[in-house]
């Protein structure tokens, strides 16, 4: 289903034709009762769903709908991308970037595609008034904009699918990214955007003042183009066009020196100052932590444009499952045929959505020569958005990443924890990462979970003339079965351990509460130094009374 969706209506009837939209006539909150009813739609399987009334804080309604779980189901993702199976953008992709003249010679017609994705990269200048122009407010306020809040201890109210649109001051190239964005009031808003990030790049070579839009809706695939690991020599504006095989109209933004997309829904006009910040944060993050507070750029707010029957898409996160999930795992699947390009040992990636796709990969890796595996995942550990990982599992060609099952089997039966896992201390973090002490800087682990080469120090056979063999248990080898532990009734009357679990014969989990911890539903903004020490001391003891067992 190849189609330029072009406005965000048009694929919200693609739904609706589905049955795959609630509409909520009556009032809604967008303080948190907006994001409670799309937090239940998305672990149910649900639609998406358009607040018609959504009730902002004043008790106002606001003059436009609220729009939420638009991405929240695989099928769901696979339409907004115009897709008809999980690795056609990917394909695409690549057929741009080896194109097989040896078969357009001979038969040129096979061609077509390839020069229509050509033909719809460069994004078209929109003459006339734009639809994302059609309304000016007369006084931008951005409190009248449906903007939800959606957890308790969020710092204020936030764009959750903002498309941040800056300018490299010396290229003039356009970048366009997603940087969640709090409301401070009337006439400024926050802009999370990361030390890594090409926003902050333009930051750095700006001067006074640099010119930022925030558009909000429109075509689902710039949702897509602003979250894509693209290659810097490929913007998302010609992304866009790629993704629905037409030209992305844009136009000149009404009090910047920006081009923005023509048919977004809202677009918010502004300046930032480099160097100036203010407080960010919290915010309800992944799997259920809040995000702390930050010094982050501050954007003043200039004009505030949308079309006469703009809506506003916005997304909750938190415990998995969640529509960013969905989101990030489509990427994933759709962009592996570019990772099997670019890294040739690469046979398939999956990011699970279990794990919120950021923090664990798992990957299929040819195996002709011994560790080739670890050389494939650490080259992924630098690739793009994939260095913010923080695990990465290699399992054999054969294997399929998806397979959970054949993962704890593969786990169970090659990973010999002295020899097969490897911790890189120091490494790049995400700034959003819970479970990191340090700022942008945290350890990542790559498990080894492949078969044995022939010629693996480790193997059954014989080493070459001049080497030595590597001592491992026969297991690893593969000569017998890997030795199973039989006494979890023990680990479950520990002291401190609430609930253990064995996921096969040698694979056991354990759930603990150590006093004095921060809990899932406290958590902890500070910290302390002591408590950490001896709940990390405790956890030795508990994990060295285990092993005795």
């Amino acid at each position: 289903m190849s189609v330029a969706w072009v406005r965000l209506r048009r694929f919200l009837k693609h739904l609706e034709k589905k049955r795959e939209v609630l509409r909520i006539s009556r009032p809604v909150d967008v303080a948190y009762e907006a994001g409670a009813i799309a937090d239940l739609l998305v672990k149910n399987d649900g639609p998406a769903v358009v607040f018609e009334q959504p009730r902002l804080p004043d008790g106002t309604i606001a003059s436009m709908p609220l729009v939420m779980n638009l991405f929240g189901s695989h099928q769901r993702t696979l339409d907004a991308l115009g897709a008809s199976h999980e690795t056609e953008v990917g394909d695409r992709m690549t057929a741009m970037m080896k194109p097989d003249i040896g078969a357009f010679v001979k038969m040129p017609w096979k061609a077509l595609p390839l020069a229509r994705d050509a033909f719809a990269m460069p994004p078209r200048k929109k003459r006339f008034r734009a639809p994302c122009q059609q309304v000016r407010m007369k006084n931008p306020d951005l409190t009248k904009l449906p903007i939800p809040k959606t957890w308790p201890m969020d710092g204020g109210h936030f764009v959750t699918l903002p498309l941040v649109v800056t300018k490299d001051p010396n290229s003039g190239e356009h970048n366009l990214g997603m940087y969640r964005a709090q409301v401070f009031d009337e006439k400024n808003i926050g802009l999370h955007w990361q030390i890594h990030k090409h926003a902050a790049d333009h930051a750095a070579a700006s001067g006074e003042r640099m010119p930022v839009a925030i558009c909000i809706g429109g075509p689902p695939e710039l949702i897509f183009s602003a979250i894509s690991p693209l290659p810097d020599n490929l913007s998302e504006y010609q992304f866009a066009g790629i993704l629905g095989r037409r030209s992305l109209r844009i136009t000149k933004a009404v009090s910047q020196d920006l081009m923005v997309p023509a048919e977004a829904d809202i677009v918010i006009e502004g300046y930032c100052i480099p160097g100036e910040t203010r407080t960010e944060g919290p915010f309800g993050d992944h799997f259920g932590f809040y995000s702390l507070t930050g010094q982050y750029p501050v954007m003043h707010v200039t004009a505030i444009t949308h079309r006469k029957d703009a809506m506003l898409p916005a997304t909750i996160v938190g415990l998995p499952p969640m529509e960013d999930g969905y989101l990030g795992e489509a990427i994933g699947r759709q962009f592996s045929p570019v990772l099997r390009f670019q890294h040739r040992d690469v046979i398939g990636v999956h990011l699970p959505l279990e794990t919120g796709f950021h923090n664990l990969a798992i990957v299929s890796s040819k195996q002709r020569y011994p560790r080739q595996g670890r050389k494939t995942a650490l080259g992924l550990f630098g690739a793009g958005q994939m260095m913010f990982l923080k695990s990465m599992i290699v399992v054999d060609p054969d294997q399929d990443p998806k397979d959970l099952e054949a993962l704890l089997d593969a786990m169970n039966n090659n990973v010999h924890i002295a020899t097969d896992i490897i911790v890189l201390d120091g490494m790049v973090a995400d700034s959003l990462e819970a479970a990191s002490p340090y700022e942008n800087v945290h350890s990542k682990i790559l498990i080894d979970a492949t078969t044995l080469t022939q010629r693996d120090p480790r193997s059954s056979n014989e080493p070459l003339e001049g080497s030595y063999k590597q001592i491992v248990p026969a297991w690893r080898q593969g000569l017998e079965a890997p030795p199973a532990f039989d006494n979890l009734e023990a680990v479950l009357s520990l002291d401190a351990v609430t609930d253990a679990r064995m996921l096969r014969e040698s694979i056991l989990v354990v759930t603990t509460n150590i006093p004095h911890s921060p809990t899932p539903e406290d958590g902890s903004s500070t910290s302390n130094d002591e408590a950490e020490s001896v709940r990390r001391e405790k956890i030795l003891q508990l994990r060295n009374q285990i092993w005795q067992l």
